[in-house]
């Protein structure tokens, strides 16, 4: 199968203007987003799973401050957030490698869960799976959730909007187009 590197763009559930790109090859997909709403930027996201879907890296900026987080061998989550307040470093938190990302208002880190999921929850049918949940105001915690299935591969974290994802995992928008990254060899 070839590897999927598509972009695109649309309206979230919550009608905001989202962009992501996903591009994938031997060590995993990388993700990002951005996403606007009335008030401006609310996210940029950069999101790094490995082949098997597993959270490897992130990099998320808000209007709130940075944050940059990452699993250690340990079983923890690493990393540290940055904010009008300083910086306040975030280490030793519990982490299954098994568990997905949940950023608040994001389709590309529920597109990221489904392409995790995917094997793991049939349509019509939930599951509690080990969560980071990540906020605008960049809280972070770690827990059990809820993670729904819909029948038309909508996939909702924690009774949040739901997304639907494409037969690649990729974010299906509201009035959304997307293309391939690459060039046409013959273009």
């Amino acid at each position: 199968m070839a590897p999927v590197r598509r972009a695109g763009h649309g309206l979230t559930p919550a009608g905001e203007l989202a962009w992501w790109s996903v591009a994938e090859g031997q060590r995993g997909r990388r993700w990002r987003e951005s996403v606007a709403g009335p008030g401006g930027l609310r996210h940029a996201l950069l999101l790094e799973t490995d082949p098997a879907g597993r959270f490897l890296h992130l990099e998320l900026a808000t209007p709130a401050g940075l944050l940059t987080l990452h699993p250690e061998p340990d079983g923890t989550l690493h990393g540290n957030a940055l904010a009008a307040g300083g910086l306040r470093h975030v280490e030793g938190l519990a982490w299954d490698p098994a568990g997905v990302v949940d950023v608040a208002g994001s389709p590309v880190s529920a597109a990221a869960a489904a392409h995790r999921l995917r094997n793991a929850v049939d349509a019509g049918a939930s599951v509690t799976w080990t969560t980071l949940w990540i906020t605008g105001e960049l809280t972070v915690g770690v827990g059990p959730q809820r993670i729904e299935r819909g029948e038309a591969d909508t996939w909702r974290i924690a009774g949040g909007d739901g997304v639907r994802v494409d037969a690649d995992a990729l974010p299906v928008l509201r009035d959304g187009r997307s293309w391939p990254l690459d060039r046409d060899p013959a273009g």
